[in-house]
């Protein structure tokens, strides 16, 4: 169930960056749209998020938020079960994957304040492992 929570985590995150290029996708669609027919025709899938929307009207900061916010709850949920203490390469990966969540949300910032905030609390994510473990044995992290 964690390794779900961490797929859709990396899905909003990728959601986010699409949200944040200044250029449409080519042929005009939203990410809700397949590029083509599913074999699943009697599948009865549930209705893509609105924010998963990459059309112009809809690159607002709300819709950012809102993608951040589903995707932090997944990241959370992951954390919670993926604890730091017995899966450290998980756990930090999925640190990794809540700073690029709220990376996405600076192109939506206009206030110089509330970017500076951003970076603070990506920088406070990654400041708690790194004081717990020990940088020879975790270089990579």
């Amino acid at each position: 169930a964690a390794q779900l929570d961490v797929s859709f985590a990396t899905l909003y995150s990728s959601l986010l960056s699409a949200l944040a290029r200044a250029d449409p996708p080519p042929d005009g669609r939203s990410l809700a749209e397949p590029p083509s027919p599913l074999p699943f025709v009697g599948l009865p899938l549930p209705q893509p998020h609105p924010a998963a929307s990459l059309a112009a009207e809809q690159r607002t900061a709300a819709s950012a938020k809102e993608v951040y916010r589903l995707g932090a709850a997944h990241a959370a949920r992951a954390k919670g079960f993926l604890v730091l203490d017995g899966f450290v390469t998980d756990h930090c990966a999925i640190l990794n994957l809540e700073t690029s969540l709220l990376a996405g949300l600076l192109p939506f910032e206009d206030h110089p304040g509330r970017k500076m905030a951003i970076h603070k609390r990506r920088a406070d994510l990654l400041a708690v492992p790194l004081a717990q473990l020990n940088e020879d044995a975790y270089v990579p992290l």
